[in-house]
C-alpha cells in the first residue's frame, strides 16, 4: 500500500516532464502580473539618497567587472600606450569632462557625485584594478544603470586609447604632474570672444536616442568648465593649441596656427555640427556660438607661423617621405602630396598647408583617412584615396618630412608632368 506521503510528494513533484508545464506556466504568469502590480504600485524606491539592500551593490559592481573582463578580451592596446604625448592627450579631457565625478590625485571627489548610485569610483586609487583594455571598453562604451557615459563616437579608437593610456596612470602620479599634464601651468590667455547672438542650431550627435522628446539636441551646449557659451571660452583652447596655436611641446595636438581663417572656422563647424567626428573636439566645438567660432578662427589664422617642434627625423624616412610627398607611387595610386598641398596660395581655403605641422598628429590623421573614418569638412575628401595604400612605415616617413619642415618651405619638386 502506497503511503499518502509519497502521493502527496508525486502531486506536487510529478515524475514527467509535460505534467511540470503547466504549473510552470501558471507560476511564471502569477510572477509577472505581481513584479508588474509592484511597478504599476511604485512602492518601489529608486531614491538616490538610500544606499541600495546589503550585498547589491556588491553583486552589480560583480557583474560589471565580469561583464568588463569579458568584452576587453582580445582589444590590443597600441604600441605607443605608455607614450608621453598619448597620456597628455587624454590628460587635457581627462580633467574638463572626468574629473568632476572621479577625481584627481590629491583632492577628494565631489559632494555631488558621491550622492550617485552608484557612487563613482575614485579613479586615482582604484584605476590600477583594471587593464588598459578593460578601461578603453569602459570609456568607449559606458556603463549601464550608472552614470558612466559611452564615448561620444564609436568610430575613434584613438582618442579612447588616449585616455585609457592617462587614466591607467592616474594611481601613481602626483598632484604637481597631473597640474602639468592638464596644462594647468601653460602661461598666456586668450582674449575674450563675446557669445554674440545665442540661437539654437540642431546637430547630429553619434548617439542613438530612441525618442528625443526629452532632450534638446541643439548647440550651443552648455559644457564643462572654461567651455561654457561665455566670453572665456577661448581659455579651453590653451590647454591643447597653446596661445600661439602651435600646439603644446611634445604632445599630440594640431598646430592651427599653419590653418587658415576658412580651414579653423570649417573645422570647428564640422565638429559642432557632427560632421567631423571627434569625441574630444565635438565636447568643446558643442559649446561654441557662430560668432565664438569666427572670433577663434581670426584669432588662431593671425598668429605666427612656426614649426610644432624642431625635428631632425632619420635621413632614411625622410627621404622616403620626400619620394612620396613629390612623385607619389603611380603604381599603386598614390598621389604626390605635393599636388594639392604645395598650392598653398592658389586653394589655400582647400588644401592646409601642413609644412611645420605635428607629426604625431598626422601620422593619426593619415591612419584615419587609410580607414576611412576621418572626413573633411566638404563633399570632396581626396585622402582616402591618397592614404589607402600607405604603410604604417610610409606614413611615417611623410609626417615626419612635413613636420620637419619650416612652414615656408620652397615647395618639393613635382615628378615630371604632374
Amino acid at each position: 500500500m502506497r503511503s499518502p506521503y509519497l502521493s502527496l510528494l508525486h502531486d506536487f513533484f510529478p515524475r514527467r516532464l509535460q505534467q511540470w508545464l503547466g504549473p510552470l506556466a501558471a507560476a511564471a504568469l502569477l510572477a509577472l502580473v505581481l513584479g508588474g502590480a509592484l511597478i504599476w504600485s511604485g512602492a518601489l524606491d529608486l531614491a538616490a539618497s538610500v544606499p541600495h539592500p546589503a550585498g547589491w551593490a556588491t553583486l552589480l559592481h560583480y557583474t560589471f567587472q565580469r561583464s568588463t573582463a569579458f568584452h576587453a578580451r582580445g582589444l590590443a592596446p597600441p604600441p605607443d600606450i605608455d607614450s608621453a604625448a598619448l597620456i597628455q592627450k587624454g590628460a587635457v579631457h581627462y580633467d574638463r569632462a572626468c574629473s568632476h565625478c572621479h577625481s584627481i590625485p590629491g583632492r577628494g571627489q565631489n559632494v555631488v557625485a558621491l550622492a550617485m548610485r552608484p557612487q563613482p569610483q575614485y579613479l586615482p586609487q582604484v584605476a590600477g584594478d583594471f587593464t588598459a583594455p578593460e578601461l578603453f571598453w569602459i570609456i568607449k562604451h559606458g556603463v549601464k544603470y550608472s552614470a558612466m557615459p559611452a564615448w561620444p563616437v564609436q568610430n575613434r579608437d584613438d582618442e579612447v586609447w588616449a585616455l585609457a593610456a592617462f587614466v591607467k596612470q592616474l594611481p601613481r602620479m602626483s598632484a604637481d604632474r597631473y597640474r602639468q599634464l592638464v596644462g594647468g601651468d601653460l602661461p598666456g590667455a586668450l582674449p575674450p570672444f563675446p557669445p554674440g547672438q545665442v540661437r539654437p542650431i540642431p546637430y547630429r550627435p553619434d548617439i542613438d536616442t530612441p525618442d528625443a522628446s526629452e532632450q534638446r539636441i541643439e548647440r550651443p551646449v552648455y559644457g564643462f568648465g572654461d567651455a561654457g557659451a561665455d566670453a572665456g571660452v577661448g581659455q579651453g583652447c590653451i590647454a591643447c593649441h597653446g596661445v600661439d596655436g602651435a600646439g603644446r611641446p611634445g604632445g599630440a595636438f594640431p598646430n592651427i596656427a599653419l590653418l587658415t581663417e576658412q580651414q579653423i572656422a570649417g573645422a570647428l563647424t564640422g565638429y559642432a555640427s557632427g560632421a567631423r567626428s571627434s569625441g574630444f573636439m565635438q565636447a568643446v566645438a558643442t559649446n561654441l556660438t557662430p560668432a565664438q567660432i569666427a572670433g577663434l578662427a581670426r584669432y588662431y589664422a593671425a598668429q605666427p607661423k612656426r614649426q610644432a617642434e624642431p625635428l631632425a627625423p632619420p635621413a632614411e624616412l625622410r627621404a622616403l617621405g620626400a619620394t612620396i610627398a613629390s612623385r607619389g607611387d603611380a603604381a599603386r595610386e598614390v598621389d604626390a602630396c605635393a599636388s594639392c598641398h604645395e598650392y598653398i596660395v592658389a586653394v589655400e581655403k582647400a588644401y592646409p598647408n601642413i609644412n611645420g605641422q605635428n607629426w604625431r598628429y598626422m601620422r593619426d590623421q593619415l591612419k584615419l583617412f587609410r580607414a576611412g573614418v576621418r572626413g573633411g569638412t566638404g563633399r570632396d575628401n581626396p585622402m582616402y584615396a591618397a592614404a589607402r595604400h600607405l604603410s604604417d612605415r610610409e606614413i611615417d616617413a611623410v609626417a615626419l618630412f612635413y613636420a620637419s619642415r619650416p612652414p615656408n618651405a620652397p615647395r618639393p619638386p613635382l615628378a615630371s608632368g604632374e
